[in-house]
């Protein structure tokens, strides 16, 4: 597969201060991207100095716009791509959490992929968007309503943005990954490097195709 020109190309990464995000912006820095990781909490230590970190709320719309008006005025006609990877994760049947986890599970997951997605729409006329959301979103399993619905959700509004804009204004690609050992070794989970790894090949590639929805499971041991 060719590659894009290694020149001035930027990459946002929602949720870049723990697991996946993280390793996925010292991915995209180490291979020459212009990174700018958004997070809720502090910047964290262990991420490379070459990613520019934001802190900010993105289940905020006013927050994600003035985010993408300010970057977008260094732009220049850059190539952007955006991962939305942010998110939380509320288990347990009904009964179990309390009423709120229900609405911070949908800002946290669903509403900052919204919200980051219009802004960067209303500031950059193409892009690359690649979201990871979650095998959860295909089925629905007992003792998951909260996380299961608010993934749900997200599939439902990328795959509506797949059918509004052509690939040549938004390339759209829906990850389904199912389980990420993200908080560290686990023989029976995906490596968090592997999906990192696996996100900046779809980033950069050109081709005469492209991935729309994609599922991932973890390899067999053995």
């Amino acid at each position: 597969m060719r590659r894009m020109d290694r020149h001035q190309r930027i990459a946002v990464i929602t949720g870049a201060s723990q697991g996946l995000g993280r390793g996925t912006a010292g991915r995209f820095a180490q291979a020459g991207w212009e990174v700018h990781g958004t997070g809720r909490s502090e910047r964290p230590k262990d991420l490379p100095e070459a990613v520019t970190y934001h802190r900010f709320d993105a289940s905020n719309a006013d927050a994600c716009d003035q985010f993408w008006g300010e970057l977008v005025a260094r732009l220049g006609g850059a190539p952007v791509c955006l991962v939305n990877n942010a998110g939380g994760y509320v288990s347990g049947g009904l009964l179990d959490g309390e009423a709120p986890d229900y609405a911070a599970m949908m800002d946290s997951t669903y509403f900052t992929s919204v919200y980051m997605t219009r802004a960067l729409a209303g500031h950059v006329p193409r892009a690359r968007i690649i979201n990871v959301i979650s095998t959860s979103a295909l089925a629905p399993h007992a003792a998951n309503p909260a996380y299961g619905a608010a993934k749900a959700a997200q599939m439902h509004f990328f795959q509506s943005l797949q059918q509004e804009f052509t690939p040549a204004q938004y390339q759209i690609t829906n990850l389904y990954p199912s389980d990420i050992a993200s908080s560290g070794p686990n023989p029976k989970a995906m490596a968090a490097r592997d999906v990192a790894e696996f996100i900046h090949g779809l980033a950069e590639a050109e081709s005469s195709y492209y991935l729309r929805d994609v599922t991932l499971y973890p390899r067999p041991a053995g």
